[in-house]
């Protein structure tokens, strides 16, 4: 399995491995990209997978890794804009993200703030909040209630790429703070921890973006912690189900609920079991599960344990190996 591979990504490729010394590097003499075509329909999309990603490898392995990214990368981003007016030439179906919007959650001082940023240089983004009047986005939008965000990016006073959108679920457990007993793999750590708290659920489609966290083999323990206490009657969640991929959801979710007197008591919920023939279930998203649903607690943090499916069953994809967990937003209200 591989993660989304975004073009920042590619560039910042080093194709001498650190684990080799002076004299070892001096062996590597290019490299390559593969693609691999067994999910790819027809050449158009293979167009699309890569280019521009080959332009970001060719400067690599032409130029060396870049010392300085963040500087470095912009830079290499204005060139391939121009660069565009050749693939139209040539009518390349090239991936056009350079006018794409990014969105991220921003926490600061116990207050949430949406930040929107777009990768190539002098362009606006106008944006609306819940349908309000639209303005120029100059700084972090403070965000108090549920959000649907809107934006576009504007070039020289023309509207350019795609529109934007999304949606914002303010629950509690936004301002909380996170802990995992273990980090996400790296292939699929997506915006890290505070993306299973920040509001915003992951795809329907695939479990590749920033908002899904991925976890091979691991039995995850998650602690949210709210700082006071705080009445809680639901806690809901979402995992991935993908058997032909290796992905397994978990079989049971447990939840330590600690109460202001000190007392704490244990939930344990079931979610999907391949053996359980449950015929909502499909290859996808399991769809939210209620962990805690109309029984009112009070304390200040809870801990979800939710055990790894285990070892891959003999009869399907990847028997042998050690499952993957994916985890989407943890909603409390």
């Amino acid at each position: 399995m591989d993660g989304f591979i975004p073009l920042k990504k590619v560039y910042s490729f080093n194709p001498i491995p650190k684990e080799l010394n002076a004299e070892e590097s001096k062996y590597i003499l290019g490299a390559q990209a593969n693609l691999w075509t067994e999910y790819i329909q027809n050449e158009n999309q293979v167009e699309y997978m890569v280019f521009p990603r080959i332009l970001a490898l060719s400067e690599v392995t032409w130029n060396g890794p870049s010392q300085n990214l963040e500087n470095d990368y912009p830079d290499f981003l204005s060139r391939v804009e121009n660069f565009m007016e050749r693939f139209d030439a040539l009518e390349v179906n090239y991936a056009n993200h350079l006018y794409e919007i990014e969105g991220n959650i921003l926490k600061e001082e116990g207050k949430v703030f949406y930040e929107l940023t777009t990768p190539t240089k002098g362009k606006e983004i106008h944006y609306s909040i819940n349908n309000a009047k639209t303005e120029v986005y100059s700084k972090p939008i403070l965000i108090e209630e549920n959000a649907k965000i809107k934006a576009h990016v504007f070039k020289n006073g023309e509207k350019v790429g795609s529109d934007f959108s999304e949606e914002i679920k303010y629950h509690k457990g936004i301002t909380a703070k996170i802990s995992l007993n273990v980090p996400p793999n790296p292939a699929y750590a997506g915006g890290g921890k505070e993306a299973l708290i920040n509001g915003i659920s992951g795809s329907d489609k695939r479990y590749g973006d920033k908002e899904w966290l991925g976890f091979w083999g691991d039995n995850l323990e998650i602690t949210i912690d709210f700082g006071t206490p705080t009445d809680i009657n639901s806690v809901t969640t979402r995992f991935y189900n993908a058997p032909g991929q290796w992905i397994h959801a978990p079989k049971i979710i447990k939840m330590i609920r600690p109460f202001v007197d000190g007392t704490t008591d244990t939930i344990s919920i079931p979610t999907f079991s391949p053996d359980d023939n449950n015929e909502n279930i499909i290859e996808g998203y399991i769809p939210i599960i209620p962990i805690l649903a109309g029984k009112m607690i009070d304390g200040s943090k809870i801990v979800l344990i939710i055990p790894n499916y285990g070892i891959i069953p003999e009869g399907q994809q990847g028997a042998g190996n050690k499952a993957w967990t994916f985890i989407d937003e943890i909603i409390i209200e």
